[in-house]
This record gives C-alpha cells, structure tokens and sequence, in this order.
C-alpha cells in the first residue's frame, strides 16, 4: 500500500516537471520607451480615448499607439536595442509578447505614415510592420515603411537585409532586398523595383533627419523628395524611332499637392532638352510625346526626367539628384526606311530595285 502511494507522488511530480513553461513563467505584453520626442507626439494607450502628451522615457506596452504630428519625431526603443523612428503626420501601435527575456512576436501596425527602422536580428523571432493592406516581415534589417490611406499604397525601402512583403488582399507576395523598394496597393498587386537614391537616403536610420537630429521629422527641402514620394511611369522598354509616346504616370505619397509637372527630354547627344508640361488629375500625370521628337540617331538613346512644383514651392526631380546630368535612358529602336527604286533591264523590262536603310 505504502509502495503504490510513494509510485503514485513520483508520477504526479513528474507529470508536473514535464509540464508546459507557461505553467512557470507567463507570457507578458511587450514593452518599449520613447528615446527621442521631436516637437509634437503623443500616446495613447488601448484603455483610454484620449491622448497625452509623449515626454522622454515615456513607456509604451503593446496595444499603445503614436501619433506624431507636423514636422514631429519620435524614436522608439526595444529591449533588445532595435529602433523605430516614427515620422510626422504618423499614427502607429505596438503589439508584441514577451516570455521572460525573450521576444515572442512584434508588430508595429501603421494605422497612416512613416516609420523608419533598425531592427536587430533574432533566432526565432520575426519583427513585422503591418498597415491595412500590407504585411511585411523582417529579421535584422534597416529601411522605412510606410502606408498613405489616401493612395491607399503601402511600401518598403531597405538599406540593408531583406524582408517578405505580401498584400492582405491577395495572394501576392514579393521578397524586398537591400537596395529596393517594395509596393502594396489596394488592389492587391505588389512589386519590387530598385530604389532611388532619394529614396534610400529618407529611408536609412542613420540619417541625421532620421535621428532628429534635421531640424525636424519632416521631408526634407530643396529638390529632394519625400520619404515615400516616387512616381510609376509608363515610359518602359524599348522606344521606337518616329513613333510617339502616351505618357501615364501615377505619383505615390507626394509630401505636396503638386501644382506643376513637366518631363524634360532629348534624344541623346542633342545640346538641349524640350519641355512638355503634364495634365494633372489628382495623383495622375498624363502627357504625349511627338513622334518627331524620337529618333534613334547615331548614339541610340532617350534621355527624360521629370520636374514638378509643388503647393509649398518646392521643386521635386525624378530622378533627385542632377537630373540633367544623370537623366533616365530609355534605347530607340532605329525605323527602317524602304525604297524602291524604278530600272529596266537589258531586255526592256522595268524592275524594281529596293534599298533600305535606319532613319
């Protein structure tokens, strides 16, 4: 009797040692902390409606969200060392658990805005920034993402590393590597293109305006564009000489209204370039090139770039950086010319000879 009572306590006990961690150690929301508050920033915890004013060390446990206004900055800091900088006109929340010292899960979802990042690499642990249409999950990475409810488009730039970035609304999903920018519209369609030097610049947290160390969180000044701003033209491939262009092109998160577009263009090696100005329709430029300003020549190649104003009187280049002197290219197909040329024959007979040759 005494026997079977001592077997039945070592099975107990050793039923309870080989149980779950969690009957030990319970799963915690995660925490962060505002490091750097730039001008104007608030917080809002998930049990409250209204917002209070962030100061520095200001705790942020999962389901907090950040709101950032006009040329406002505010860095968050994780346990583990990584880094969000939240730019203006920002609405994030934080999410996450924590086991001890261990991270669970992150997610920072970006309800509108920018938030650009330094994320230390984990084991197991995947750090995802999440909007309403886009998932995008990282491991040891660096780059900004942001999502603009008005365009309904959602992107990512990474300086380094790479990340899956997948649409919520289909079954599209990209992989984003070091040097590129991945997109997420509202139809469900994603893209991964190389990005601009303007682009990886507003994007890298290194930057003094990443760090809040620019003046403000804002986008920056001069010809330089926005952290999101970039344009999908439909001026690709191969042009064909003495055939004219219909030119579609759709802007993403401009920091303006913009209230003037030009492309400026030449046939490469010609001393100058033409102006054509572009018709505007809320985020949608739309102009034709003539077909007599295409011509293949001896060097083969088109030159463009495109210029705009905008509400703020600010000159925003694609490509950014001296453009004039570092245009995009596009190769003209050179138009072959046939000729035919009356002869008669030795016997009476008219025959035709043709000729060709590249116009």
């Amino acid at each position: 009797m005494n026997r079977s009572f001592a077997l039945v306590v070592i099975v107990i006990v050793a039923a309870l040692l080989a149980a779950p961690a969690w009957n030990f150690q319970d799963k915690k929301p995660i925490a962060a902390y505002i490091i750097k508050v730039v001008k104007d920033v608030e917080r809002r915890s998930s049990s409250t409606s209204g917002w209070s004013k962030a100061v520095l060390l200001s705790e942020l446990k999962a389901g907090y969200e950040v709101r950032t206004q006009e040329k406002s900055l505010a860095m968050i800091k994780f346990a583990d060392e990584s880094k969000v900088a939240v730019r203006e006109k920002s609405i994030i929340t934080i999410q996450g658990e924590v086991s001890g010292n261990k991270i669970l899960n992150r997610d920072v979802y970006i309800e509108r805005g920018r938030a650009i990042f330094n994320i230390k690499k984990q084991d197991t642990e995947q750090f995802r920034f999440t909007s309403p249409i886009s998932v995008a999950s990282i491991r040891g990475t660096e780059g900004g993402t942001g999502f603009d409810p008005g365009t309904t488009i959602s992107d990512i730039t990474l300086i380094t590393g790479s990340c899956d970035f997948s649409s919520t609304r289909s079954q599209c999903k990209i992989i984003v590597h070091a040097g590129q920018t991945g997109i997420v519209d509202s139809s469900g369609s994603c893209k991964a293109d190389t990005a601009s030097k303007g682009s990886l610049q507003n994007n890298n947290p290194n930057s003094n305006l990443n760090q809040g160390n620019g003046g403000s969180g804002g986008t920056g000044s001069g010809t330089s564009t926005s952290t999101s701003f970039s344009l999908n033209s439909s001026l690709t491939g191969t042009l064909l000489s003495g055939q004219g262009v219909a030119l579609r092109i759709s802007l993403t998160n401009p920091p303006v209204d913009i209230t003037a577009a030009t492309i400026r263009y030449r046939n490469q090696g010609e001393p100058s370039f033409k102006t054509l100005a572009l018709t505007i329709s809320g985020l949608n430029l739309s102009g034709t090139i003539p077909g007599t300003d295409i011509k293949a020549g001896t060097t083969k190649m088109f030159e463009y770039y495109f210029s705009m104003t905008g509400s703020d009187g600010k000159t925003y280049s694609f490509p950014d950086a001296t453009p004039e002197t570092a245009p995009y290219t596009l190769p003209i197909k050179p138009r072959v010319v046939y000729m035919k040329i009356p002869i008669t024959t030795p016997t009476g007979e008219t025959r035709f000879l043709q000729i060709s040759y590249e116009e």
